[in-house]
């Protein structure tokens, strides 16, 4: 067996009986425990670069989802009350695990175990963005995302040719579709391989730190700055840097960018000379870069630079093949991972899948089947697309007809969450349905079609939710 790897545990917690029982967990390990001093979690993130956080949550996700915008690479272990909805909220933010409170020796043991194993602590290399996207997600996952269509093959295609050159891409597509790994494939099929692979999400990371997160700094350089740090450059030299979402950086850095593209040369802040590495650079985004110029956040000069081959990545729902074959893989990952037995997506289920218009694409599908493995629930599932498309549907038709009217039905007194749940799905989901036939003239097969149900299937719940053809005025409708 190999020696564990300390790691270290950073606890943003408040209940003592919990802080007592992690600190033992943790140490009885080997690891560092920190506690987060006062309340401001993503400074302590920052300063403290834990391996993981383990966060108490009340009622809400909010500072789940700020620390896992700001820090998608460090996994999150939430501590909260026993709650099924709560519990989906935790897992649609992408938290690593739910450990229900009060805690017990059992559970924390099971869950934390399964946390850490499948996160790779234990002797591996100190954990970065590089390395956990790599354990996350690794391109065996998933062998067909590239042969799934002409369209994919043709990608891949592309990228088997420009893997072994130094020539820069920039990988455009929406947000989720799998950038980052078309960026792994380039990098995997390089004579780079070996080296390392460095990842920097220029978003995530606010612009008056991101200079010395890409270029390091030396001690004293500025307030705080106790002892040298390098760069993402330095760390990647000899291998693959990935910037992404590149449209985000702000242009005040662009030119040092530049600078270190064109002549492989940069100075650390505060540094009286500069180093030299040997770096290739991959680029993503999901944003319009000619138009980001046109506005002036994004350097031409750059942006030429920069795009010497273009790989764009198509969304998922232009690729509705690969869903069943994602589906498969998540589910299989996260019935390991969580140690739990789910049963088969039904067809059902399935035909809300490939009806979905999926905005958040790949990313989106993977934390509906975490969310599915961790809850159980497939209605639950089915009536969060539906209320999600339902949503779209009726901004698109509120701008189009501002003037709606809304049917209210009664509730009984003190509803359950639940119930409230069910009851908007179900007349959210009849307004859409009576809306769209009004826009079809009732015109039955052609509302069944911009639905993207079945005719039959449309017919159904025009009778399940009671809708009547009496006040049609004479407008036509599909026999």
């Amino acid at each position: 067996m190999p020696e564990e790897k300390q790691i270290r545990a950073l606890l943003a917690v408040r209940n003592e009986k919990a802080i007592s029982a992690l600190r033992g967990y943790f140490r009885a390990r080997g690891d560092l425990v920190d506690m987060v001093p006062g309340s401001n979690l993503l400074r302590a993130i920052r300063t403290r670069e834990p391996d993981i956080v383990l966060l108490q949550i009340e009622s809400d996700c909010k500072q789940l989802a700020a620390v896992r915008q700001a820090f998608s690479w460090i996994p999150v272990v939430v501590l909260a009350l026993p709650s099924p909805d709560l519990a989906f909220e935790i897992a649609r933010h992408g938290a690593a695990q739910f450990l229900s409170v009060p805690l017990t020796e059992e559970s924390l043991s099971a869950r934390m175990s399964a946390v850490l194993k499948s996160l790779d602590c234990g002797g591996q290399s100190a954990r970065t963005p590089a390395t956990v996207a790599a354990a996350q997600t690794s391109l065996s996952d998933l062998p067909g995302l590239f042969s799934s269509s002409a369209r994919m093959i043709e990608i891949r295609d592309t990228i088997e040719k420009v893997a072994n050159t130094s020539a820069t891409v920039l990988i455009r597509g929406e947000s989720g579709v799998g950038k980052e790994l078309a960026a792994r494939m380039i990098f995997s099929r390089s004579t780079r391989a070996e080296k390392p692979f460095v990842k920097v999400n220029c978003a995530a990371i606010p612009h008056d730190l991101l200079e010395s997160e890409l270029f390091g700094y030396e001690a004293g350089a500025f307030t705080g700055a106790q002892r040298s740090k390098p760069g993402k450059f330095e760390l990647a030299d000899g291998g693959t840097l990935f910037l992404d979402e590149i449209g985000e950086m702000h242009p005040a850095l662009q030119a040092k960018l530049l600078h270190v593209l064109q002549d492989g040369e940069f100075a650390r802040l505060g540094a009286k000379h500069d180093t030299a590495v040997d770096v290739r650079v991959l680029c993503a985004t999901n944003k319009l870069l000619e138009q980001r110029v046109a506005e002036g956040l994004f350097r031409e000069d750059l942006l030429y630079r920069i795009n010497v081959v273009t790989v764009h990545i198509p969304p998922l729902r232009e690729r509705r093949n690969e869903i069943a074959l994602l589906v498969q893989h998540f589910i299989e990952r996260y019935t390991h991972l969580y140690s739990r037995k789910v049963a088969p997506f039904s067809d059902d289920l399935m035909q809300a899948l490939l009806s979905y218009p999926w905005p958040g694409n790949i990313r989106e599908l993977e934390n509906l089947c975490k969310r599915y493995v961790i809850v159980g629930d497939a209605t639950q599932i089915v009536r969060e697309l539906s209320l999600h498309s339902v949503e779209r549907h009726a901004t698109v038709a509120e701008t189009e007809t501002p003037q709606k009217t809304t049917i209210e039905f009664p509730l009984k007194r003190e509803p359950s969450l639940l119930e409230i749940g069910r009851h908007a799905a179900w007349q959210a989901e009849r307004q859409a349905i009576q809306d769209m036939l009004i826009e079809t003239r009732w015109n039955r097969r052609e509302a069944a079609r911009r639905l993207r149900v079945s005719y039959k299937a449309l017919l159904n719940k025009i009778k399940q939710i009671e809708i009547d053809d009496s006040g049609q005025n004479g407008h036509l409708h599909a026999q």
